[in-house]
């Protein structure tokens, strides 16, 4: 209690202190905002801090949004760096040097990873491979020296021993490693149980593209590599891939911030930021993998449920606060390192989504569900024993679903549940074999009376129609004529003579081309659909025909890309090399346009290959894996909403879900300790 206590203060003092300092010697005082002035607060920079010019304006009813500005100087950090009217809201800047704000929010995670209680024996965390962390973390500052430029005023990746800014990078670095290691040594045991407070604490680093759990679990990840002995067949196929992807990176122009990504997205396409991101998600996935072994027998569903609904809770909470008072939205960012600045305002997006705290309105309605879902599983099979108060959570939770307008979460849900009761019924324990076959000819049944009931031509083409349209096909200054032309032959369904024209072809994508011939082959089998045609019924069905038809007109990979895809987290060669016309409102075409479908970043990142072998072991673990009837749910859950989201590009979003199949790879057995 004494220790917790300590830290809180600790906490307390190192995010208020940064934002209060000013100059008390002179005689510069903040003034009350107004357009008058405005000037004032533009001539005086960095003389006045955050808190001092809150106080001053706690009372106003005035619009006012509080953003970061990391570009600044290290003397103007937590001051007032100048303010700007914008319509009938007053954006005051706030310095948050990029430098600084790593120092400082390193030091508000590690203190927040304090409280979690320490659980059994201690694991040594080997000091011989961790002088390598500092190393491969550095190689960011020179793979991604556009970002960097941007976002850092100090930065220089000149190798010299007076460049004092790379130097200071690498030294704390260095200290973070000492550290983490020290923290987490008797904490590893139990990181799996606080596993959720990820959606909370989400840990990037403001103006850089960089998490704190990327350097932690990089930790635990060189830490169980024993020699060339530990390298498994797995190791070696993803070196493969690995060289691949290294041979086939170039240097290029594509840049891409980030956005509401960074922190876990390749920001270059170049050899060195190609390394480094291949280098994380090796390590990452070694450091889940390692967490996960040491910890098995110490998982509890208690502590999980429990924690689900704590953080959930507080998530929604935060997002709140973060859309009625700006000074809430401003310090969420910071304290928990959001990779986008919460919602400012209570209204939703487009009058349905509204993602709060989260960058991702998909992403946390698919968090929301599942600890639903969990608290649900221990209401079903009585496993886990929830004292009564932490049910009162639950309130915020379905609100903050409700809010975040994820159907295909509610529905996934529902499925999840459905399948759950029907699992554990004596009737299907009695008859498993002839409830699939119902259950299968139920399915299919219904999916044809959908199809035969609605106009199939339309169902059928209706992607390959939508990808059509946003290709550059028939350039005409009137946009009109070209939509004319392209649905005449598609109505025509004479896709193949649209190719025909060398000007067509050379603007069409690798993607395109290879739909179009898959959809116009003249190999026909009765009673199975086109593979593209099923695919595009799919698409209609769960609302992705329009992202999914940008995706096809966007994708345009080499050969070997197809088969090995670009490398982790690599969309830049997506995003910017192939030119597609979009036909959207004006308001739309600033959009981050991804492909809207988990699977599909799997193809981009590790092509068909590496999609055929998550896939293979997936399979694996739901056949053989027979005693983890709740983790394969969850797992089943995950899945159901990952086909049709972008989850696996958030870090947070990932780790739930690979820590989820590794605990149901490494546990023999679904028993679970009670809280």
């Amino acid at each position: 209690m004494k220790n917790n206590l300590i830290t809180s203060l600790a906490l307390v003092l190192i995010i208020l202190l940064p934002f209060t300092f000013s100059d008390r010697g002179d005689e510069i005082n903040p003034e009350i905002l107004s357009d008058s002035t405005v000037g004032f607060y533009q001539s005086t920079t960095c003389e006045i801090s955050l808190i001092e010019f809150y106080l001053k304006n706690v009372n106003t009813s005035l619009d006012i949004y509080y953003n970061n500005n990391d570009y600044s100087d290290v003397r103007c950090f937590g001051k007032i760096t100048g303010v700007d009217k914008i319509g009938t809201s007053f954006m005051v800047s706030i310095g948050t040097n990029t430098s600084l704000n790593f120092i400082i929010q390193t030091f508000i995670w590690l203190l927040l990873f304090l409280f979690i209680p320490k659980k059994g024996e201690k694991i040594r965390i080997s000091l011989k491979y961790l002088s390598v962390t500092p190393v491969i973390f550095i190689l960011q500052y020179f793979g991604e020296n556009r970002f960097y430029e941007k976002t850092n005023i100090l930065y220089s990746n000149q190798i010299q021993l007076d460049n004092f800014y790379l130097l200071s990078i690498f030294l704390f670095l260095v200290l973070i490693t000492f550290i983490s290691r020290d923290i987490f040594e008797k904490r590893i045991n139990n990181i799996v149980n606080y596993l959720p407070f990820v959606f909370l604490i989400i840990g990037t680093y403001s103006g850089m593209n960089l998490n704190i759990y990327l350097i932690i679990f990089s930790i635990f990840g060189l830490n169980s590599i024993k020699g060339w002995a530990s390298f498994s067949r797995v190791d070696l196929i993803y070196f493969s891939f690995s060289s691949i992807w290294l041979i086939n990176s170039i240097e290029s122009n594509y840049f891409f911030d980030g956005d509401k990504l960074r922190g876990f997205t390749n920001s270059s396409y170049n050899f060195i930021s190609q390394l480094f991101w291949i280098v994380i998600l090796y390590l990452l996935l070694k450091g889940l993998i390692f967490v996960v072994k040491e910890s098995k027998e110490f998982i509890s569903l208690g502590i999980l449920t429990k924690n689900f609904l704590i953080s959930g809770s507080l998530v929604v909470s935060l997002g709140i606060l973060g859309s009625n008072l700006p000074i809430f939205n401003f310090l969420n960012y910071y304290i928990f390192g959001q990779n986008k600045r919460g919602m400012k305002e209570f209204s939703s997006v487009a009058g349905n989504t509204w993602r709060g705290f989260s960058s991702s309105a998909e992403s946390i309605g698919e968090f929301f569900g599942l600890i639903i879902l969990i608290v649900g599983f221990a209401v079903i099979f009585k496993e886990n024993r929830i004292a009564k108060p932490y049910f009162f959570l639950l309130i915020p939770i379905i609100y903050g679903l409700y809010r975040s307008n994820n159907f295909a979460a509610m529905l996934s849900l529902l499925a999840t549940v459905a399948i759950c009761l029907v699992v554990k019924s004596k009737i299907y324990q009695k008859n498993k074999r002839n409830f699939i076959l119902i259950s299968a000819f139920i399915f299919l049944f219904t999916f044809l009376f959908f199809v035969l009931t609605n106009d199939y031509e339309y169902l059928s083409t209706e992607l390959v129609y939508e990808a059509t349209l946003h290709q550059d096909f028939y350039s005409d200054t009137n946009s009109y004529k070209s939509f004319v032309k392209i649905r005449e032959k598609m109505i025509e369904r004479d896709l193949n003579s649209i190719l025909y024209n060398e000007e067509n072809l050379q603007k069409a994508s690798t993607a395109y081309i290879s739909v179009v011939n898959i959809f116009t082959q003249q190999i026909n089998v009765p009673f199975i659909p086109n593979f593209i045609a099923f695919i595009s019924i799919v698409s209609l069905l769960i609302n992705r025909t329009e992202m999914w038809g940008i995706f096809i007109a966007k994708f345009n990979p080499t050969t070997l890309e197809t088969l090995f895809g670009t490398g982790p987290f690599q969309l830049n060669k997506y995003l910017y090399e192939h030119k597609i016309k979009l036909d959207l409102p004006e308001y739309r075409l600033q959009e981050l346009f991804l492909p809207h479908s988990s699977l599909l970043d799997i193809i981009i990142f590790f092509g068909i290959f590496g999609f055929l072998l998550i896939t293979c072991f997936t399979i694996y673990l739901y056949l053989y894996k027979k005693n983890n009837l709740l983790l394969k749910l969850t797992c089943f859950y995950l899945i159901l909403n990952f086909l049709k989201s972008d989850s696996i590009l958030y870090l947070n979003s990932f780790l739930l879900i690979a820590t989820s199949f590794l605990v149901l790879y490494f546990r023999e057995s679904s028993e679970v300790e009670d809280a």
